[in-house]
């Protein structure tokens, strides 16, 4: 090999060894995007493919080597990339040189008519510089539905009914609008994605049946997930929200189940009459309410981190028939199934207000804990509650002898339900709910719908006296 042949070999080595030392290579690196999430808005009526784009910039101090970009659920992704032109689920040490750009192309293709296909369709394009890590989220629809993202108008509902011809997928949250209505018929379902959650401002009527009940849960449709926590916020009546129904709803799997009020210094506060409905598997509570006014009867009200229900801040409430139940096995429970108080700590100051009512009627109170009932009094304002004809779970500390606050009310009775671990609240036959009901609580509120039947829809009546809970014993 000649001399000069040497030198531009040398020459070579030498400019491909500079370029290589050239490289960006802090620990700070970072790249930048055109957009921090893909969102595939297509409603797809058929099978289809779309595709997007993301640009990837590199603003550093110097040229960067990206050792990797990546799906995240790898080649059996429902998404596929392009990047920098070459086809694949992933690419290896990409350079890019200071103050230039990329193009990463994203395509999805889904098949709506496939009910085995998640509503939302997610996955992540990870980037991996420098030991540094970044990643962008991509989001598309699935099966069809009809689609709310808070991200547009078109979230803000005013008067509509929604049906059950296809099912509701709410992402980002939704809100129904003040002095709006909003109508649920029966069989309608409804599905959230993680922290969405419907805001009712106007009005809610939910319109469920015995045989057909409207569904509120995550949009993770896999039986593994019914009784999971968490997947969602919740639903929340704020002022001025007035004249709610919610008649056979199935409510589970949020952080908090039914929120009514919130805005604690608004004079007016939010109501809301719930009959036959479940609300279950809650983080934090099932019915949350904050001096306001709500009446239920034949409701179950369970298996939640802190409070099936939690009547905070006075108000006024009256219940019958109802079930409130906590076995919760995720972790150790440290608050009792029922609180009830006329005070409320937040911003680091005290509110008080009436408590001008809280009536309990023909109900079981029952969990795990020695106290299953926790009461909080400020003198300064009142505190009305009574439990008639009840089951409350509650160790010899509690004083259940005056009369006119606890009238044939049991605390060492164990409702014995049928199965807690598979969610049944129905009343085994050794059960000591059955008969101990007071037919009068029945006889005078006939306004409630279907007081005189149970959850399932057995009449109460039929026998000498009615059961306490949600759930009439049929023999």
């Amino acid at each position: 090999m000649g001399k000069y042949s040497l030198i531009v070999i040398s020459i070579i080595i030498l400019v491909l060894s500079c370029k290589k030392e050239s490289f960006y290579r802090s620990s700070d690196a970072k790249l930048s995007f055109s957009v921090d999430t893909i969102f595939f808005d297509t409603v797809f009526t058929s099978v289809g493919s779309v595709t997007k784009q993301l640009k990837v910039y590199n603003n550093n101090d110097g040229a960067v080597n990206i050792s990797n970009i990546r799906l995240a659920a790898g080649p059996g992704s429902n998404y596929r990339l392009n990047i920098n032109g070459i086809n694949s689920s992933s690419a290896n040490n990409i350079e890019l040189d200071k103050g230039d750009s990329l193009y990463v192309f994203i395509e999805v293709t889904v098949d709506p008519q496939n009910v085995s296909t998640p509503y939302v369709i997610s996955d992540s394009i990870i980037f991996s510089l420098n030991g540094n890590v970044q990643d962008i989220d991509l989001r598309s629809w699935g099966q069809e539905a009809n689609y709310i993202d808070g991200r547009y108008q078109s979230a803000i509902i005013h008067d509509t009914t929604w049906t059950n011809n296809k099912p509701f997928l709410i992402y980002n949250s939704m809100m129904v609008d003040t002095g709006e209505t909003l109508i649920i018929e029966e069989g309608t379902q409804i599905y959230l994605h993680k922290n969405s959650s419907i805001y009712v401002m106007g009005t809610l009527l939910i319109r469920g049946t015995k045989e057909n009940p409207v569904i509120i849960r995550g949009d993770r449709l896999e039986h593994a997930y019914d009784d999971v926590p968490g997947q969602w916020s919740r639903l929340v009546f704020v002022n001025p929200s007035s004249h709610n129904k919610i008649n056979y709803a199935e409510i589970k799997g949020g952080i908090i189940g039914v929120q009514v009020g919130g805005n604690i210094e608004s004079e007016t506060k939010p109501d809301l009459l719930i009959t036959n409905t479940k609300v279950e598997h809650m983080n934090y509570a099932g019915l949350y309410c904050v001096g306001s006014t709500v009446v239920a009867s034949n409701c179950v009200f369970a298996d939640v981190g802190f409070y099936p229900v939690a009547l905070l801040m006075g108000g006024y409430y009256e219940f019958y028939h109802t079930t409130i139940a906590n076995y919760w096995n995720y972790a150790s429970r440290t608050e009792p199934s029922l609180v009830i108080t006329n005070n409320l700590i937040a911003n680091n100051a005290m509110y008080v207000s009436d408590l001008a009512k809280a009536y309990f009627g023909n109900c079981i109170v029952y969990g795990t804990m020695d106290n299953e009932l926790g009461l909080s009094n400020d003198a300064s304002v009142e505190f009305n509650y009574k439990f008639e004809n009840c089951i409350v779970k509650a160790n010899s500390d509690m004083d259940f002898s005056d009369d006119n606050i606890y009238s044939n009310v049991w605390k060492d009775k164990s409702p014995k339900f049928v199965n807690y671990r598979t969610y049944n609240w129905e009343l085994d036959t050794m059960s000591y709910a059955i008969d101990n009901g007071d037919v009068n609580i029945v006889n005078n509120y006939p306004y409630l719908p279907s007081i005189f039947n149970d959850l399932n829809g057995e009449s109460r009546i039929s026998d000498d006296s009615p059961d306490l809970g949600a759930y009439e014993r049929m023999y």
